[in-house]
This record gives C-alpha cells, sequence and structure tokens, in this order.
C-alpha cells in the first residue's frame, strides 16, 4: 500500500537568505575558475533566473532525497547535480571562450574542485592526471551524462 501524499514533506522554497548565501558560494568558485582560466571575470555574463532556477532544482533533490531514501544529500552529490544543471541550462555566458564552452569547463573546474578538497579532508590523495581531466571534459561536453551519472562518477572517485 503506497503512502497518501500528505504524508510527504512539501519541498518550501528557499529565503532570500539562503539564495544568496548559494549565489555567493557560485561566484567564489566561479572567480577562482576564472583565475586559473586566466579570463576576465568581469566579462562573464550570467543569466540570473537560469542560476536561480539551478538552485531551485538542486534544493528540490536535496527534499527528494530526504523525502523518498531518508538520506541527507552530500557536499558531492550537490556539487554533481550543480555540474549537471550548469551544463544544461548553461547560465553563464563568455564571449571569448570558443562556442560558448564556459558552462562545460566551469562545470569539469567545481567538479574536481570539491571532489579534490573533499579527498583531502578525508586523507585520500587523489590524482587526476591530464587524460582523466580531458576525458572529464569530453565527457561533459558530448555525452548524455545524466544527474545521476555525474553522482556516481563522484562517488567512485571519493570510495
Amino acid at each position: 500500500m503506497s503512502r497518501p501524499i500528505d504524508d510527504y514533506l512539501p519541498y518550501v522554497e528557499l529565503t532570500s537568505s539562503e539564495i544568496y548565501d548559494r549565489l555567493d558560494e557560485i561566484e567564489i568558485f566561479l572567480r577562482k575558475y576564472a583565475a586559473v582560466a586566466k579570463i576576465d571575470f568581469n566579462k562573464i555574463v550570467c543569466r540570473r533566473e537560469v542560476l536561480l532556477d539551478i538552485i531551485e532544482r538542486v534544493e528540490k533533490r536535496r527534499v527528494y532525497f530526504k523525502v523518498f531514501h531518508d538520506i541527507e544529500m552530500s557536499e558531492k552529490k550537490e556539487a554533481s547535480l550543480y555540474c549537471f544543471w550548469i551544463i544544461k541550462l548553461a547560465p553563464f555566458f563568455y564571449a571569448m571562450c570558443p562556442e560558448n564552452q564556459i558552462n562545460v569547463r566551469f562545470a569539469a573546474y567545481l567538479f574536481v574542485s570539491v571532489i579534490g578538497r573533499i579527498a583531502s579532508e578525508w586523507g585520500h590523495g587523489i590524482k587526476l592526471d591530464e587524460k582523466y581531466l580531458y576525458s572529464l571534459f569530453y565527457s561533459f561536453t558530448y555525452r548524455d551524462l545524466s544527474k545521476e551519472a555525474i553522482m556516481d562518477i563522484a562517488e567512485t572517485l571519493l570510495i
């Protein structure tokens, strides 16, 4: 017998403060990416409504994990979801980036940064060589990766 719909926790929209916190976190990563990629951060255009949509989609997935799986969403899953939606919805534009690949490149940077930091915190050594990074970038660009596939990639790197 299935549960009545009233037993599920309703999705509650994020507060303005929570939204600004997430926007700030994304901006910090984007600034770091711009520095590493040697591009002018001030020339990156952000479609704010798309970025806000991405934040909401990730939050809805957090609720989904809690309601249907009774688990708290991990940071690596959250980063994976942000990568997926940044690739799919392309909130950023940078005119000097070939074929406007800034979204894919930023998503790969975000993914590797978060996974690397978590591995370091766990005392794991993780080596992502140039061949792996190229493969990740290629996959993010040309392959049909689902949200779950990107989360699984993150999980397997941190076993």
